[in-house]
């Protein structure tokens, strides 16, 4: 189980509040990296995001552990990183909340094995969010896929979009 992760936004406050709004969450402060935040799930197993300004990154610091240093502004935040999130909102509403923050918010098919509600938050990275329905149709897929006597089929059928492999 992953408890909680990182991520950056121009915007961390307004990125915190949206995940508290779709999430059922709290947004607290997060002092180890001035201008930070961390959203938490009252879910009894510490489910939470954290939200640094733009451009911060973690390097190693020892024993004391990571230490935050900030990238020159203006650096491409764009990554492979990304999350799928279970809500208790339904896709509609993830949408419509999305889109009032002006992210793109698309509601997409992951080769005929499950739904995600896309949102591009801030239009530079992704979350892909799993309203209840979309959420049973993902646990039905990872749960098969650990049945298999082959688990690496399981994605034979999935074959990439046809942009996939063009430059970026």
């Amino acid at each position: 189980m992953i408890h909680h992760l990182s991520v950056s936004a121009c915007d961390p406050k307004g990125a915190a509040e949206f995940f508290a709004d779709i999430m059922g969450g709290v947004v607290v402060d997060f002092p180890p990296n001035p201008g930070s935040f961390m959203v938490f799930k009252a879910d009894g197993r510490g489910t939470g995001i954290e939200i640094y300004p733009a451009g911060s990154v973690m390097v190693a610091n020892g024993e004391p552990g990571a230490a935050f240093l900030r990238q020159a502004d203006g650096a491409d935040r764009r990554s492979p990183t990304h999350f799928a999130l279970s809500v208790d909102m339904a896709q509609e509403d993830v949408m419509t909340r999305a889109r009032a923050k002006g992210w793109d918010a698309f509601v997409c098919d992951r080769g005929g094995h499950f739904h995600v509600v896309e949102v591009w938050v801030e239009n530079t990275w992704l979350v892909e969010v799993l309203p209840p329905a979309f959420a049973a149709e993902y646990l039905g897929f990872a749960g098969a896929v650990t049945e298999l006597a082959d688990p690496n089929t399981a994605l034979d059928s999935h074959k990439p979009q046809a942009s996939t492999l063009q430059p970026a």
